[in-house]
């Protein structure tokens, strides 16, 4: 079902760089809505803790998601909660199709779509989400009280989720694939201090553990092929993302990563088309860099909207 309505813009995505693109367009009056199969915030909304955004020290995530929540509640910005299975490109016009079969039209489109998370491709994997196996400490840290958990991962996110889930659980495994850590020293350093964490380095998982829920992990040695069983009953794989951008239908767009290249001006080749925050080809990814793309975004809508 076609919508004959057609929007100035429409935003896909609700975290920073939705949000920040979001308030810049209602204060200038443009006619557009943000669509979120989600919830506002993105995944600020898991983070056990953010430690590097400006003026916020060491803030939960949801804290800090509520107050980017407060700001479009404010300007009382228009949402769509469903989710886009579709964006293409016809006379001049993007089309998106959204999971409920609706087709909205725009003019131009901000890209914001975030990652999520990458899989392991072990059997089970999916089969035991919910049912032992976790990517969110702090939505399912409680189920875990006073339990045995394995997390996998070595960058920022995993060392985060393993501090947060250290409070909780009686024994924490901290398995990473190398020796040295993609991770910040100091949460290295912090968990190392902690006596109910065990860093098993460098090892990778082969086996989930259990019938109808996780009840262990097998993992190898690298190097030597060793291997280990650790009796768990919770598992948290976090091994990095993956962009959120399967549903973007214009040849030419993405790179061979999926991501989604643009220039100074937020564009991607494709006129009309505008792409910020995690899905853009960037060495670091943060909340602050996000929330700007989104600001440079709107600028450059609004500009080309006006035809200036």
């Amino acid at each position: 079902m076609e919508n004959n309505h057609i929007y100035e813009t429409l935003i896909i995505g609700s975290g920073p760089c939705g949000i920040g693109c979001a308030c810049k367009l209602k204060e200038a009056g443009i006619d557009f809505a943000v669509l979120e199969s989600y919830i506002p915030g993105g995944k600020i909304n898991i983070a056990p803790r953010v430690d590097n955004y400006p003026h916020e020290f060491q803030i939960p995530g949801p804290d800090l998601a509520m107050k980017f929540v407060n700001r479009l509640m404010d300007l009382k910005v228009p949402f769509i909660n469903k989710e886009v299975i579709s964006l293409t490109k016809e006379n001049d016009l993007f089309k998106v199709e959204l999971k409920d079969q609706t087709i909205l039209l725009a003019k131009t489109v901000l890209l914001a779509s975030g990652t999520k998370e990458r899989k392991l491709g072990l059997a089970k994997e999916d089969e035991f989400l919910g049912h032992g196996i976790s990517y969110c400490a702090i939505c399912d840290g409680h189920f875990f009280r006073n339990k045995e958990i394995v997390v996998v991962g070595g960058g920022n996110s995993a060392l985060k989720e393993a501090i947060y889930l250290s409070r909780l659980a009686s024994k924490i495994y901290l398995v990473h694939r190398r020796n040295e850590f993609r991770g910040l020293n100091h949460l290295v350093d912090e968990l190392k201090a902690m006596g109910n964490v065990e860093i098993i380095t460098p090892y990778v998982p082969v086996e989930i553990l259990g019938e109808e829920k996780v009840e262990g992990l097998t993992i190898e040695h690298r190097e030597t092929g060793e291997r280990r069983t650790l009796k768990v009953d919770g598992f948290f794989p976090l091994v990095g993302q993956i962009p959120n951008t399967q549903f973007v239908n214009i040849e030419g767009v993405k790179d061979e990563s999926n991501l989604i290249p643009v220039n100074k001006t937020m564009e991607t080749n494709c006129e009309g088309l505008f792409a910020g925050g995690d899905i853009l080809p960037r060495e670091i990814r943060q909340i602050y860099l996000a929330e700007h793309d989104g600001m440079v975004a709107a600028k450059n809508i609004i500009l080309k909207l006006r035809g200036e």
